[in-house]
Parts: C-alpha cells; structure tokens; sequence
C-alpha cells in the first residue's frame, strides 16, 4: 500500500512537471513581437472600449472559444482564415485594427492575425495580448452565444 501511495505520487508529481515544462516550452517557442505592433493593456482597451473609439476588435479565437464568450464589439475572425475574410476589414487602411486571443504567448492567433494585417497595409494594428481570459478575470462585459 505505502508503494502504492509513493509511486502514485511520483507519477503525479512528474505530470505536473511535463505539464510546467510544456508551458515554459510553448512561451519560448513563441514568435516575438514585432516593433511595428503596439501591445495593450486590458485597462487601455477597456478605456477605448468605454471612450466609443474608432476601431475594429477583431477575436482571432475558434468559432467555439468566442460562442463561449467574447469582449463586446469583436468581430470574429478565427486566424488562419484572415484571408478569406478580408472583405470585412476596412477599405481604409490607417483604421486602427486590435487583435485578441486567449493570451500570448500561449495563444498566439492574434499575433498571427495582428501580422497578416500589418502585411495588408494597415498602419495602426494593436495586440490585447493579455486576451479574453485577462479580460474576463477582470470581471469586463463578456458577450455569449
């Protein structure tokens, strides 16, 4: 039984250390950001959110990820169908565009999308890289389908 216990806990002990390595892995493995992009707190974007300003939110998440909940405003374009969804972006490429996920480094789709933007031309592109999960943990309107 005592062999048991100890081996169960080791077994234990060594998930939780892959799980830790993983994350630690993932965050260094993640792509830099740019200079070119400016980064947002969740504070600023909740103030531009709050001041009406001019801008198009764009949530980089799976079509599941922003059913369960979205900030106010965004317009859902899951990353890696940018291209196909072109259209929904402004004409006017000096329009301010922010990209969210679920928080870089772990989540990098709105990296991702923020780069596709900056390679369409658009000169004022943003990253709320802390996501929705920052957001909504500040307790910020959360919009569900």
């Amino acid at each position: 039984m005592y062999r048991q216990r100890n081996l169960i806990r080791t077994i234990t002990l060594m998930v939780g250390m892959v799980v830790v390595l993983a994350g630690t892995v993932l965050a260094q493995n993640a792509p830099p950001i740019p200079p070119s992009l400016v980064v947002l707190a969740t504070d600023e974007l909740k103030a531009l959110l709050d001041r009406k300003e001019r801008f198009l939110l764009v949530d980089a998440r799976n079509q599941q990820e922003y059913q369960e909940g979205h900030i106010p405003k965004a317009l859902h374009v899951y990353d890696e169908a940018m291209e196909a969804h072109k259209t929904q972006f402004p004409s006017d490429l000096s329009h301010p565009l922010v990209f969210y996920c679920n928080g870089y480094p772990k989540c990098v789709r709105s990296l991702q999308g923020a780069k596709m933007a900056l390679m369409w031309g658009y000169t004022q592109v943003y990253l709320y890289a802390a996501g929705f999960p920052a957001w909504e943990k500040r307790g910020y309107p959360v919009e569900r389908e």
